[in-house]
């Protein structure tokens, strides 16, 4: 009993051990990654603009400015993230749109990110990152190409905004 009881504390110390080295590698992936972008844009390393990459890499998806700030839990003033996200701005690494509820949402635009558009959920404020079709987009750079013309206006982007209603497999809706 006393043997088994030994071998379940050593094992799950060891687990718990393996669990955390997994995590510490993780984080300075993440550091690696955010120091990386920000050289590679030629924009000088600092302790906030890391922080913020590393949320956002750690998000992945579309976030609010309040959910962006939740996560970093003070790390950064709020004056603090709004100037490093004019900066991610400035060199082209972030998008920002306004969400149905007017909340501002960004995500990062980094080179392995195709252009897509946005579905947004009315019940719990999901935003998910959809592509469209090749077919569908050519179609629409089409019409893009006619207003155009038609209004004397030079198009630089355009967003397809869906919203509707999450499934029942939503987390966040449940």
């Amino acid at each position: 009993m006393r043997i088994s009881l030994i071998y379940f504390i050593v094992k799950f110390i060891y687990v718990l051990i393996s669990s955390v080295l997994e995590l510490i590698s993780i984080i300075k992936n993440m550091i690696e990654d955010s120091k990386e972008i920000l050289s590679k844009h030629s924009v000088s390393i600092t302790n906030p603009r890391i922080l913020v990459l590393e949320a956002l890499l750690e998000f992945g998806n579309p976030v609010t400015i309040d959910e962006l700030q939740s996560k970093l839990q003070g790390a950064v003033a709020k004056s603090t993230l709004y100037r490093v996200l004019n900066d991610l701005k400035k060199i082209k690494i972030l998008n920002e749109f306004t969400s149905p509820d007017n909340s501002t949402v960004v995500e990062l635009i980094l080179e392995d990110h195709s252009h897509h558009h946005h579905l947004f959920c009315s019940d719990c404020g999901e935003v998910i990152d959809v592509e469209l079709s090749e077919e569908f987009e050519l179609m629409l750079n089409k019409e893009i190409e006619k207003v155009q013309k038609n209004f004397n206006f030079k198009i630089t982007d355009h967003r397809v905004e869906m919203f509707g209603l999450c499934t029942e497999e939503c987390s966040n809706c449940k």
